[in-house]
């Protein structure tokens, strides 16, 4: 990037136009589509990032930017206003990947036959596309010329020559790196002990939490954020906890509490600094919404945890066997395998099994170690096979949306048993996809907070 570009971001379910020169559009696609739009003599040009083909005429005036049949028009709309023309349109798209097998919701073919559609009524060309496949995608466009920069999650990955001579993965250096891991603040375990036994009991939390001032005050940083917008400032946790609610604040508290472990660059899975973290409040926040929608909503705070904590194995193997992803995209690539399965036959563990290593050092529940353990297959699960199924799909959605998920997101199958046992079709999947942009938004704050917060300085773990 040259020192005087500006970069957008442009999430799920947002749309941005502009004509300044120096900036840059990017977004990150799953089975969404992007879509970019450029006149090349006013130089003005959008990006919209497509959830859904269509919604009801109340849900497109609402959220026009989740949908293709709305956004479009109202890109172009914005462009015209900032001096484009139509006629000097130019239209390129990218993204409607679909997950690896037995998953018939198929959003991302429809995405994108619904966006070319909708471009074809306009009389805009399309230029350019890739669309389609099991792999997620990274989309930019530059105002200076409307170039489009497009790559796949994980490319650099496929085009490493394998190694000449493959041996699994030593469980001693496993262990070697766990215990090397950065342990849970004994802040955090104690809270998570308390939701696990008595997840109403708020005085006892907050002597938890008051006992680490760092973690206090970021938390009312975060309580103070523009996204909560209260007019007063909060001053004191029992304000905080009063204003926002208990389970609120133990989202929070876990939050910020595993930042520091989940917010570091994963690049054997593709995965940039603060991508995990992402990847994981998502998957915490829509597991909540599956479980809210269930009658699930007494266990929301364990769903909520499982979920945050479903991928954290990928740090211990990024470490052992970085030199070994190569061979397990070109099984997946060349032999049509799931990840999940590549990654077993080449290191001889997956990342959700030695997550479940790194859970049982940390003493953690036994429905946060399965729900780990299983979260690629909870048709094993045991203790608590709704939760496992929860965080299951959960994974599957927001890698679906882009959210992080890495190059493994979109090619590992989906349990069709787990969404029987939670009752869902296709249709509430994708109504459970339609509310997820706005869920979300509660990543910011504390996204935010990752970057530029002080690390917590919690007392000595017992």
């Amino acid at each position: 990037m040259n020192f005087w570009e500006k970069t957008y971001l442009v999430s799920p379910a947002e749309f941005y136009v502009t004509g300044e020169r120096n900036a840059v559009l990017e977004t990150y696609l799953g089975s969404c589509v992007g879509v970019t739009l450029y006149d090349p003599t006013a130089r003005v040009g959008g990006l919209a990032h497509i959830v859904l083909p269509s919604g009801d005429q109340k849900r497109e005036a609402v959220s026009p930017g989740k949908y293709a049949t709305s956004v479009i028009p109202l890109v172009i709309k914005k462009m015209l206003e900032l001096g484009a023309s139509k006629g000097r349109m130019v239209a390129k798209m990218a993204g409607g990947a679909s997950i690896y097998k037995n998953f018939n919701l198929d959003i991302g073919r429809r995405n994108a036959l619904k966006a070319k559609e909708i471009l074809e009524l306009e009389g805009i060309p399309i230029l350019e596309e890739d669309v389609g496949g099991n792999f997620g995608r990274v989309l930019r466009m530059k105002m200076e010329n409307g170039e489009i920069n497009l790559r796949q999650i994980g490319q650099g990955l496929r085009d490493t020559p394998p190694p000449a001579v493959v041996r699994g993965v030593e469980f001693r250096d496993i262990l070697k790196e766990i215990d090397h891991i950065e342990p849970l603040p004994e802040t955090v375990r104690q809270a998570l002990a308390l939701i696990d036994a008595d997840p109403e009991d708020s005085q006892e939390l907050k002597g938890i939490i008051y006992q680490d001032q760092a973690l206090t005050a970021d938390m009312l940083k975060i309580c103070n954020s523009a996204y909560y917008g209260f007019s007063r400032r909060i001053s004191s946790l029992s304000h905080a906890i009063v204003l926002l609610g208990f389970k609120t604040i133990k989202k929070i508290l876990l939050s910020l509490s595993l930042r520091n472990i989940l917010f570091q660059k994963i690049p054997s899975y593709s995965l940039g600094k603060g991508e995990m973290f992402k990847h994981a409040l998502a998957c915490g926040l829509t597991a909540e919404l599956m479980a809210r929608e269930l009658g699930r909503d007494n266990d929301s705070e364990k769903i909520f945890t499982a979920a945050l904590l479903h991928d954290i194995g990928k740090i211990v193997l990024d470490l052992v066997a970085f030199d070994k992803f190569g061979l397990i995209m070109d099984m997946v690539v060349k032999g049509g395998r799931s990840f999940l399965s590549a990654e077993k036959e080449i290191l001889g563990y997956t990342h959700a099994q030695v997550g479940a290593m790194i859970a049982r050092q940390w003493n953690l529940p036994l429905v946060l170690i399965e729900a780990i353990e299983y979260h690629h297959e909870p048709g094993k699960a045991q203790v608590a096979p709704e939760v496992v199924a929860m965080v299951h799909v959960a994974d599957v959605i927001c890698s679906m949306l882009g959210v992080g998920g890495g190059v493994d997101g979109l090619v590992n199958p989906v349990h069709p048993g787990a969404l029987s046992l939670l009752a869902l079709d296709a249709k509430a999947v994708e109504n459970i996809i339609e509310g997820l942009p706005e869920v979300m938004k509660q990543i910011e704050p504390i996204e935010a907070h990752a970057v530029t917060g002080h690390t917590s300085t919690a007392l000595p773990a017992t």
